[in-house]
């Protein structure tokens, strides 16, 4: 079952608070209960391109062969742009669950490390990743089917 998180209506899957989530089992994300949580947070399905898929990759991965599974996008009124992303590392099969977002600040202000990205305006919180249901139940379909 996913864990509710500090953030309202998100949720985690097990990992240590602080750790990137970079080698995922497609098992582990298919066999996880799900509660009943309509609230999506604002985010909406986004374009899966090689920009975003840039905005959303550490710099440290870059010799990882990444392919985007899910990409979900929330737009709010201070001008901040969040991505939630579940990314395939095409090596090893493993995947990757990820949160970026347009300006450093929105994770220093949270007490978070900010991450560099391949696109060198974005950066990724060094955090586990929480995300609306809506996001797990995509990204589960996705796996199943």
């Amino acid at each position: 079952m996913v864990n509710i998180s500090s953030v309202p209506n998100e949720y985690y899957l097990g990992d240590l608070p602080g750790t990137l989530q970079y080698s995922k089992e497609a098992d582990e994300i298919i066999d996880t209960e799900l509660p009943d949580d309509d609230n999506t947070c604002g985010y909406t399905l986004c374009e899966h391109s090689l920009e975003n898929l840039q905005r959303v990759t550490p710099q440290t991965q870059r010799h990882i062969k990444w392919k985007i599974i899910l990409m979900m996008k929330m737009e709010n009124e201070l001008g901040e742009t969040w991505l939630k992303a579940a990314l395939l590392n095409k090596d090893t099969g493993k995947i990757a669950l990820l949160t970026s977002t347009n300006h450093r600040n929105n994770i220093v202000r949270r007490g978070s490390r900010p991450v560099r990205t391949l696109d060198a305006n974005w950066v990724v919180g060094h955090y586990r990743m929480s995300a609306p249901i809506t996001f797990w139940k995509e990204l589960k379909n996705r796996l199943l089917y």
